[in-house]
């Protein structure tokens, strides 16, 4: 390393100086946070009102109806269905009055198979015991129960009573052949509201003919080692909270007092309700502000997850008279989680990054029921946040603007007539212009989302550091996604039934983060698909991390030109290997990307990589410094650090996802390619051609839409103690200064200049979140 002259010296410390003086007068009156996340550090768990003491459970209305509705709300209920939703309660009333009267058990013949005794059985335990019936009960029977709730005819409440009893019939086949009878229990859920709405007109004898075998399936289906050993979702207040530990709420409140199985069912409701409160502060503590719901997984947090919040504050006021949704609050900023982790709208379908969890064959999810969420936002909250209700409706307008759908309810179909408080029209007349901001980060997931802009040619990014969690998450601290016209770096490897899904695309190695090599090392532990066998043989960790709970963020603050994030992932690797793995990842709008990474192994000789994955094959300059590869868009690539690099390029024909020792496949065999559209089949690993602790990084990014476009000037300065300073031009011309510290405290300073040289500011970027 050359040193430095005094002269240089001395001038050098005046620039930091004076970079300093001029961000704390810029800096001046905003508010910054510790490096520990806001609302993770000081959360005091909530409770209902209703909750307290020991004898709580005398609260509980003892009057039918009580599950959704009300003696109370009734009356507003009707009024509402048969004025605003007047049109589709006819429709509901001619489709109720199609069904047979008396509940057929009809099996759909392709899916099942005639012994010789006559016994149907299923033909497989692959589809869900739901899934073999042209009726199954719940759903008819809860709409059935409706239709006698509003219009008050006896003959739908008769019908009704025949449908659960198909139910039943339903439930004892499905678990006399080993099925599950359904992912979420939702059929359950709509049957037990069903036997709710109806059971005041029911004699004893029916009462224990309808109700006692729904209770006792629920009770065994409940118990993780019991009478039933097929497997069975059973959920959790950490997950989505579907499943069977939820469903015995709904069986308590259902079956409560009605002389069938009282003991049981108050154990349900004492036990369902500590679940579901449990449940809900851990959303609010995890949402922390940013309305991420349960997961970073998409799939999951506009999937099934809302329900479970949303059926709980409907049943606990219905049954207990209380509004928990002034308590918990999280869902009031689900849209702009929704907002920002999609990238677009294509074909009604939302394009998401694909962070976690996901098959990644286009990155595509139709979001089916977004629309009804809104809706039961705007319910909840339109009184108590008038103002945030407007937003809710402008968001679902945007859903109706891109075709993605309006339907409120599906899966349960009496969710349109209880919103008494949605608004319709406000969807149709909403005008609201969003507001600026700069990032969307939520601290307890560890996620980042940036971008240039909300059209279609704009640049998009993600970024992980620090997650608390670990649901549907993989181990991909420090890693990031960039996408223009399509994904040009994008987290490889797919969710799939064979060893590709735990011992590829879940590991560090599938995605754009670093590697620390050391023998041996246990392969991390990731969920197995059901009917996963292994092939008996032993494989290894591919240099990557091993927990998904220790990262750290450092420091995040952002502008109109820039993001700049620090993730410090030392703890995600093995103490074996690892003593500092730290990644400054700063975000140059629009379309640049600067990423400097702090690598220190235990040993010199466990080799450090550098990790970027892509859809198609990377290209190389002639001196093999510049490189990338085009995807729609197109990203450049400099190598800065280290001075002398090497490079290996991972992919082709079978080596598309080598790890471990060899190339973990996508089923379809030589078709897969056809299905994984997005599945980083090139990846490119750099190193230091010397063996040494510590090996720093630097990269340059460009994406661009423009394949004739040329990568930005850069140039590298050591001559500091302790510095690696980068200067670049950007493509307005614009002159930038970034001073790394190479050891020691982390540490940025930003410098830019017009084209003219003249300064626009300076700043040491601070080590907090804001």
């Amino acid at each position: 390393m050359i040193m430095m002259p005094n002269a240089l010296r001395v001038f050098f410390t005046f620039f930091v100086l004076m970079c300093i003086s001029l961000w704390e007068q810029q800096a001046k009156g905003a508010t910054t946070v510790s490096s520990i996340p806001m609302g993770l550090q000081d959360f005091i768990p909530l409770y209902p009102d209703r909750m307290k003491g020991e004898d709580w459970l005398h609260n509980l209305d003892t009057k039918h109806p009580r599950m959704f509705v009300n003696n109370s709300t009734l009356a507003a209920m009707r009024i509402y269905v048969l004025t605003k939703q007047k049109d589709r309660f006819d429709k509901l009333v001619k489709e109720v009055d199609k069904l047979p009267d008396r509940a057929p058990f009809v099996l759909k013949e392709s899916l099942v198979k005639t012994l010789p005794s006559g016994e149907k059985v299923p033909l497989g335990k692959g589809s869900y015991g739901i899934r073999h019936f042209e009726y199954h009960g719940g759903e008819e029977a809860v709409k059935l129960a409706l239709v006698y709730l509003v219009k008050g005819d006896k003959k739908y409440a008769e019908k009704a009573k025949s449908y659960l009893r198909l139910f039943n019939q339903v439930l004892a086949w499905t678990s006399k052949n080993g099925l599950k009878m359904e992912h979420t229990g939702y059929s359950r859920i709509n049957a037990f509201t069903a036997y709710d709405w109806i059971c005041s007109g029911m004699t004893v004898e029916e009462k224990k003919e309808i109700l006692d075998p729904m209770l006792e399936y629920t009770r065994k289906a409940s118990r993780r080692k019991g009478e039933f050993t097929f497997k069975r979702t059973f959920g959790g207040a950490a997950a989505g909270n579907y499943g069977e530990d939820a469903l015995i709420w709904f069986a308590g409140l259902a079956g409560h007092g009605e002389g069938v199985n009282d003991s049981l069912t108050e154990q349900f409701i004492k036990d369902g309700a500590k679940l579901f409160v449990n449940m809900l502060n851990h959303r609010e503590k995890s949402a922390a502000g940013s309305g991420v719901l349960g997961a970073a997984t998409v799939t999951y947090s506009f999937g099934d997850y809302p329900h479970a919040t949303f059926n709980f504050f409907h049943t606990w006021q219905s049954a207990f008279g209380e509004d928990l949704s002034k308590k918990w609050t999280q869902m009031l900023d689900f849209p702009i989680w929704f907002d920002w982790a999609k990238i677009k709208f294509v074909n009604g379908r939302m394009l998401y990054h694909g962070i976690g969890d996901l098959s990644h064959e286009n990155n595509l999810f139709a979001v089916r029921q977004q629309y009804s969420h809104y809706a039961q936002i705007a319910h909840l909250y339109s009184k108590s946040y008038p103002a945030k209700a407007a937003y809710v409706y402008a968001y679902m307008k945007d859903l109706v603007d891109n075709n993605v759908g309006s339907n409120v309810g599906g899966l349960f179909p009496f969710i349109p007539y209880i919103l008494i408080h949605f608004d319709e029209g406000e969807v149709k007349k909403n005008q609201y212009t969003k507001k600026y901001l700069p990032y969307f980060y939520s601290p307890f997931y560890g996620i980042l989302l940036m971008r240039s802009g909300e059209k279609a040619e704009d640049t998009y990014a993600s970024f992980r550091m620090g997650a608390s969690a670990g649901n549907h998450q993989h181990y991909d601290e420090l890693s990031f996604i960039i996408y223009k016209k399509d994904f040009l770096a994008l987290d490889a490897g797919s969710r799939t039934t064979t060893a590709h899904h735990h011992n590829f695309a879940a590991q560090s190695v599938a995605h754009n983060t670093l590697l620390i090599h050391h023998p041996k090392e246990d392969m991390p532990h990731f969920w197995k698909p059901a009917g996963f066998k292994a092939d008996g043989s032993t494989y290894y960790n591919h240099g990557g991390q091993y927990v998904k709970d220790k990262a750290k963020p450092v420091a995040l603050t952002g502008s109109e030109d820039f993001i700049y994030a620090v993730g410090d992932a030392s703890k995600s690797y093995s103490l074996v290997k690892s003593k500092e793995v730290i990644r400054q990842f700063l975000y140059l709008k629009p379309d640049i990307f600067v990423v400097y990474d702090r690598v220190v192994s235990v040993e010199a000789d466990q080799k450090k990589e550098f990790l970027l994955h892509f859809q198609n094959k990377p290209y190389f300059s002639s001196d093999s410094l510049e490189w990338g590869s085009v995807n729609g868009g197109k990203l450049m690539v400099k190598t800065v650090l280290p001075l002398k690099p090497r490079f290996h390029v991972v992919g082709g024909e079978g080596k598309e996802f080598w790890a471990s020792g060899r190339n973990w496949e996508l089923p379809l065999r030589d078709a897969w390619d056809q299905t994984y559209k997005l599945t980083g089949k090139w990846r490119v690993e750099v190193s230091d051609a010397a063996s040494r602790e510590r090996t720093n990084f630097l990269h340059v990014l460009q994406a661009t839409g423009d394949d004739k476009e040329s990568l930005v000037h850069t140039a590298i300065d050591q001559r500091v103690d302790n510095k690696d300073v980068l200067k670049l031009i950007d493509t307005q011309g614009n002159n930038w200064t970034l001073v790394y510290n190479r050891t020691g405290e982390v540490g940025l300073t930003v410098e830019k200049r017009s084209k003219d040289k003249v300064l626009i500011y300076c700043q040491q970027l601070p080590n907090n979140v804001q």
